[in-house]
């Protein structure tokens, strides 16, 4: 607050107001009397000048050394209502440090306009269809989209939707994922958050990215989203959903998966196959998750040229309960006295720390791990490497997974599903495959997308 006496003019703290006068504290130099008339005072809060004009004084009084000065206004009244609403959006402000630019927007950054382009066209792809998917889903009947057995009408509804819906979410997906690949650090987390705004709430109607970002058992890609890539696309509580579900399970970091146990299974298939092979085959599997692989072998075999021991080894107790649920009555019905399975859950902290872990249960024939060394940096990824090779028999091959930096679902899974991998080109993985065990006989094998290529590691022949 101001105050002019003659040619002088004071600053004063201000201590209250009202629409009829303030108190204010006096300067040590002023000295003021009751009634009198002060000729200019002046109350302004910031830019508003709210009173200019004569006042006079109504009271003095004194708090320990400070004189506090009442002075009523003589020439108009205070307009009270617009200093509180001054005041409430200060205090507001002060609570709140918000510019109202684009500077204070998350989601901005300058340039990238492909990025933000396709992105925006995903959001306005989805959000059309949804309504046109919502319109269908009133005249089919409920057991068509959500019935336990097939239909006609429903095989005929996911052909539509594989024939148009699915391939432009794909290609969507693909090209944004190429438009991110330049951006730096500094612009990545605004894009994400561009790309969050736009389109989170529809993908999370699909089950199993909704899963994968939430993470229920501590990690996204646990046995549940698994099951959604091989055995569930078709999964959501609307048709939306459904098809939303059924399309990023189509991108290709989820054909990828299939694929790779595909490869897998073929393996083991011309294995245990093989004629004239006597001996009892053994068989370990790290991270098995729900042992798709195992499961579809056992269940496509029509007969067994050995017997055959398989060890199951996962960290999460849900998913070794789920393969023993299928896999116990698969092989009383058709290989009770050929097929052992073991199930060994245990941490994947123990699994790195101790290279005897499986000491007790023998030699492998074969050793795979599909995903779990896409979480492992290198010189851990050596030691595992290392470890696993050692529960390797004579002439024993290892498949070590690892998926590619191009895989072209990775936008998704970073922007979208906080699904982080530490990706190698198959140079990268041979490398710490040949730290690992000098002496191996090793080749890149691709799976059918070339996303997520394993090593295969045969141990020399002693």
């Amino acid at each position: 607050m101001r105050l002019a006496i003659g040619a002088t003019t004071h600053s004063c703290r201000l201590v209250d107001v009202s629409q009829s006068g303030v108190a204010f504290e006096s300067p040590r130099d002023l000295k003021l009397e009751p009634f009198a008339v002060l000729d200019q005072l002046i109350v302004a809060f910031d830019d508003l000048e709210a009173y200019r004009g004569a006042a006079r004084v109504s009271s003095i009084r004194r708090e320990d050394d400070i004189v506090i000065v009442g002075a009523s206004f003589v020439d108009s009244l205070m307009g009270i209502d617009d200093v509180l609403h001054l005041r409430d959006i200060k205090g507001w402000r002060e609570q709140h440090p918000y510019t109202f630019g684009l500077a204070a927007c998350k989601w901005h950054v300058h340039g990238h306009e492909r990025f933000k382009s396709l992105v925006s066209e995903l959001r306005l792809f989805l959000e059309d269809s949804q309504e046109q998917f919502r319109k269908l889903e009133a005249v089919l009947p409920w057991h068509v989209l959500h019935g336990e057995s097939e239909s006609p009408a429903r095989t005929a509804l996911m052909e539509k939707l594989r024939e148009q819906f699915v391939p432009e979410v794909v290609r969507y997906t693909e090209q944004i994922d190429a438009a991110v690949r330049t951006v730096s650090d500094e612009q990545a987390q605004a894009l994400k958050e561009f790309s969050l705004r736009n389109l989170q709430e529809h993908l999370m109607q699909a089950p199993w990215m909704h899963r994968a970002l939430h993470k229920p058992l501590g990690y996204p890609g646990d046995y549940v989203v698994m099951r959604y890539f091989y055995e569930r696309p078709f999964e959501g509580t609307t048709l939306f959903a459904k098809a939303v579900n059924l399309a990023f399970s189509s991108c290709k970091g989820a054909l990828a998966v299939r694929s790779r146990k595909n490869m897998i299974k073929g393996r083991l298939r011309t294995l245990v196959s093989a004629e004239g092979f006597r001996r009892t085959l053994r068989i370990l599997s790290i991270a098995a998750g729900p042992a798709q692989e195992i499961f579809e072998l056992l269940s496509e075999l029509d007969h067994l040229s050995s017997p055959l021991e398989i060890v199951l080894f996962d960290q999460d107790k849900e998913a070794l309960t789920y393969a023993y649920s299928r896999l116990k009555p698969l092989v009383q019905a058709r290989f009770q006295d050929a097929v052992k399975i073991t199930y060994v859950h245990d941490s994947i902290k123990h699994l790195l720390a101790d290279p005897m872990i499986f000491a007790a249960s023998g030699r492998f024939d074969v050793v795979f791990s599909c995903g779990l060394f896409d979480y492992l940096q290198f010189p851990t990824a050596v030691a595992l490497c290392r470890n696993l090779a050692a529960n390797l028999g004579p002439g024993g091959v290892l498949y070590v997974g690892n998926v590619v930096p191009g895989n072209p679902s990775r936008w998704l899974m970073e922007h979208h599903l906080d699904w982080y991998l530490v990706y190698r080109t198959p140079e990268q993985t041979l490398e710490f495959a040949r730290t690992a065990l000098p002496e191996g006989h090793f080749q890149i094998l691709e799976e059918e997308t070339g996303v997520n290529p394993f090593v295969e590691i045969v141990q020399r022949l002693n």
